[in-house]
């Protein structure tokens, strides 16, 4: 599995996983790349938690349409946004707004302790 900042966050710390081995749906993930995605994601939900302080967070598993089962354009993904800015009107209106850029998001992420 591979933990990244996207390229124009759309939230602080967002946080995206992706597994190595191409695949369009979760459903064809292996044993293996199901227990590498839980251990990531405890790896990336414990950092978030030390360094931010336990936020609450949208967690979305996207996948191509079942129809389109061995999509080459495709990669399945896993999102997750904290819940930070809660009262924010930009975002009460659809605009998301992002006060901290991806690659210092990312660098913190990295350096705080699991």
């Amino acid at each position: 599995m591979l933990a990244l900042a996207p390229f124009a966050a759309r939230f602080p710390f967002e946080t995206w996983l992706f597994p190595r081995r191409h695949a369009a749906g979760f459903e064809h993930a292996a044993e293996p790349e199901q227990r590498d995605l839980a251990g990531v994601l405890r790896t990336v939900l414990r950092r978030l938690d030390r360094a931010i302080g336990n936020p609450s967070f949208t967690l979305v598993l996207h996948g191509a349409p079942f129809q389109e089962a061995e999509s080459p354009s495709y990669h399945w993904h896993v999102e997750i946004t904290p819940l930070l800015l809660h009262a924010d009107p930009a975002w009460s209106h659809g605009l998301p707004v992002n006060a901290v850029p991806p690659e210092d998001a990312a660098r913190f992420l990295r350096d705080t302790p699991e």
